[in-house]
């Protein structure tokens, strides 16, 4: 028996920080084309359930369109059966099936199971049972169903997982692996966590976060996909991590310390490090180190020789500065004193750096533009 574990789909997700109206767009469309291929991948590979294991939206209901097609995609996988619970961005609520489908004339497909705001149980089989609870907000006592031994028990829940609290769900979604343990828990389906995680639980069973299925900022580069479990009855003789996202996010340094400080130089350097990065995926280079020559780079330049290359890219400059102030001693013009003055002031190494880089580049007349810009690591 095959079984795929997945969560944080965050479909509809707006991806409108950095990209363009048109790219932004297209990242959408590619979030839900790739739910379609996973669809496909489980047809191929003869999967016989699929865990969907919350935030299946990104801000509560899905779009009436997205609703139309998820449901016929899966009520046409017939031969397999799909298991849904509700995440922390999925709108939970009496009008709602899973905190991102609406009830209104909307029918949900025989092959598709939403368990809702208390244990709900599937037997998929003789020998391996499926658990899920959506935690919908609440703060409940963390109470466990009684398991059989002899099954593979799989438990579904999204929230962080805790060591210390005494109740599941609220509103952090807590869920106290404590209160897990040595229930005869094989394997604990878990969302939330964007990034991927598998690790023991007890002596029986693991925990696994699969990460969110396509990175959608910088906080979240690497590859991304699902878990196939493989089951020979209620045995998992394998658990592995299936790479499947359509563009990886790349957060990169660049140290100029030792390149020189030349345009030409820097520009080499830049190549050389995103050399054999694919064109489809999306860059972030953050320029380290110390530069002599404060203000002596074209970053725009450099920015736009790299965004050509890529999907997206940006350069962000978290340069130092090394100036001698002795070397200003005798200079009398506005630089020298501009520099005397900064160096003699109660700043630190990063602030002093970053005044001295705006102020030299307007005694250049150089119109020193923010980098990194405003936003964070979102794209």
């Amino acid at each position: 028996m095959k079984l795929i574990h997945t969560a944080d789909w965050h479909l509809a997700s707006p991806m409108e920080c950095r990209l363009s109206k048109e790219k932004a767009e297209l990242r959408r469309r590619e979030l839900l084309s790739q739910f379609a291929d996973m669809v496909t991948y489980a047809k191929e590979h003869s999967v016989d359930a699929v865990l969907l294991c919350g935030d299946l939206s990104d801000d509560g209901v899905l779009p009436h369109e997205t609703q139309d097609y998820l449901l016929s995609l899966i009520g046409d996988a017939s031969s397999i059966r799909f298991f849904m619970i509700a995440g922390n961005h999925d709108r939970w609520n009496a009008n709602t099936v899973g905190g991102c489908l609406t009830r209104s004339g909307r029918q949900i497909p025989d092959n598709l199971t939403v368990f809702g705001d208390t244990w709900g149980h599937a037997a998929v089989s003789d020998c391996v049972s499926i658990w899920g609870r959506s935690l919908t907000g609440k703060a409940i006592p963390p109470e466990i169903p009684t398991m059989r031994r002899d099954c593979y028990n799989i438990v579904m829940l999204h929230g962080e997982i805790s060591e210390s609290s005494a109740v599941m769900g609220g509103e952090g979604e807590c869920i106290p692996l404590g209160a897990l343990r040595g229930r005869d828990i094989d394997y604990l389906a878990l969302g939330h966590e964007h990034a991927f995680r598998h690790k023991k639980l007890d002596a029986r069973g693991t925990w696994c976060y699969p990460g969110c299925p396509a990175g959608r900022g910088f906080d979240e580069c690497g590859q991304h996909g699902f878990v196939l479990l493989t089951l020979d009855g209620n045995h998992c003789t394998g658990a592995s991590f299936v790479p499947f996202a359509k563009r990886t996010l790349h957060d990169l340094r660049l140290d100029v310390t030792s390149i020189g400080g030349g345009l030409y130089e820097a520009e080499q350097a830049l190549g050389s490090l995103v050399r054999d990065i694919p064109r489809a995926d999306l860059v972030r280079v953050t320029l380290c180190g110390k530069e002599t020559a404060a203000a002596g780079l074209d970053l725009r330049y450099l920015e736009g020789r790299l965004a050509a290359q890529f999907f997206y890219a940006e350069l962000c400059d978290r340069r130092m500065f090394s100036i001698d102030a002795s070397d200003y001693t005798g200079d009398i013009s506005l630089r020298g004193a501009f520099v005397r003055t900064v160096m003699e002031m109660a700043l630190s190494d990063e602030e002093r750096s970053a005044v001295l880089r705006c102020g030299l580049a307007a005694l250049d007349g150089k119109n020193d533009d923010t980098f990194p810009r405003e936003g964070g690591d979102t794209v």
